[in-house]
């Protein structure tokens, strides 16, 4: 029974060990809200922090509900070191993302690390999509994201 014992414990301490988070940023769920008289049953951008070598973020976009067969376009609004959002922010292009016949459709944009070097701290982000004529029609509210 000891040898048994001794197998299962050598046994679980040669088991991988789980995957540690970032200890700064925590990975967000951000509401997409529409913006006028868009239509959305439900929206949202997954802001997921994997900090790796070649993938630094992963950001998913989800509309659920809006304008079908649309093509949108998703920037990110980035406040270089403010993070409450409440000075000028720069746009920066993320990814199109289109519709289907139900207005559901989602995008996704695997951060390098190159993207971040030279920005970090902590700073403010508010997701903008739009449509083809370029007019906002669903975003975020402003979240402080710390780069490191």
């Amino acid at each position: 029974m000891l040898a048994t014992l001794f197998g299962l414990l050598v046994g679980a301490a040669s088991l991988p060990s789980p995957a540690s988070a970032d200890r700064v940023y925590h990975s967000q769920h951000l509401d997409l809200i529409p913006v006028g008289d868009a239509p959305l049953r439900s929206g949202f951008v997954e802001n997921i922090k994997a900090q790796g070598p070649t993938v630094y973020a992963h950001e998913i976009f989800v509309l659920n509900g809006a304008s079908p067969l649309t093509t949108y376009t998703v920037l990110r609004d980035f406040y270089f070191h403010d993070p409450d959002c409440s000075g000028e922010g720069f746009p920066e292009f993320v990814t199109m993302l289109e519709t289907n016949a139900a207005g559901n459709g989602r995008g996704f944009f695997p951060v390098p690390p190159e993207f971040v070097a030279g920005f970090e701290g902590v700073s403010g982000v508010i997701f903008v999509v739009t449509d083809e004529t370029g007019t906002v029609r669903y975003r975020t509210a402003c979240t402080a994201v710390t780069l490191d």
